[in-house]
């Protein structure tokens, strides 16, 4: 029992932190646009990346330097491409904002950005593969354990999300708050790329 609230309490501290996933997953919230698949794919994510930690792949990848810096600056590289189609965004006519506010895709070319969203993000690895997994093999014999409070302070935060930001959707469909919402989202991903870019592994 102490395992699995050590792994939910360490892993909700992780994931509640800002980050593109939290933003990505509230954005379609707000647009009432398949938010709980996202989620979803949220929590399946989490869940492999904390139990291939706890087998031991975040100790391959820390001993594997080049492994390190390519999920960094490929991380980076998306991190800021990403921000930028926001920042930009933030600057068109108003009708073009509610346009791409209403705009609806298909399930799959969202998932695909939740995809990499997701897979590459540096931050993703170190917070759930490497750090969790490190301590999921701390408890030895309750290893699964801990793997398990992670994945259900996964479930919580992802579901609750996409649960709030789609009851607050109906009181926020103006082009100023989307304005302000995709330039307030560039500029904190941006400070997570720059993070990513200058913080040691």
């Amino acid at each position: 029992m102490l395992a699995f609230m050590s792994g939910a309490i360490t892993g909700g501290g992780l994931i509640v932190a800002v980050g593109a996933q939290n933003s990505f997953l509230l954005e379609q919230a707000l647009k009432r646009h398949y938010a709980f698949p996202i989620a979803l794919l949220f929590i399946l994510s989490d869940a492999i990346s904390i139990a291939l930690g706890a087998f031991g792949l975040g100790l391959i990848l820390q001993s594997h330097d080049w492994l390190l810096s390519l999920s960094r600056w490929a991380g980076v590289a998306f991190l800021v491409w990403f921000a930028l189609g926001k920042w930009r965004a933030s600057f068109q006519d108003e009708h073009l904002i509610l346009e791409q506010y209403s705009k609806r895709l298909a399930l799959w070319p969202l998932v695909l950005m939740g995809f990499a969203v997701t897979w590459l993000n540096p931050h993703f690895y170190l917070d759930t593969m490497i750090l969790m997994g490190s301590l999921a093999n701390q408890w030895q014999g309750a290893k699964w354990e801990f793997v398990l409070g992670g994945v259900c302070a996964s479930v919580l935060w992802f579901l609750s999300l996409a649960l709030v930001g789609k009851l607050c959707a109906k009181w926020l469909e103006k082009a100023a708050f989307w304005r302000w919402f995709n330039r307030v989202n560039a500029l904190l991903i941006w400070a997570i790329a720059l993070k990513i870019a200058t913080q040691p592994f």
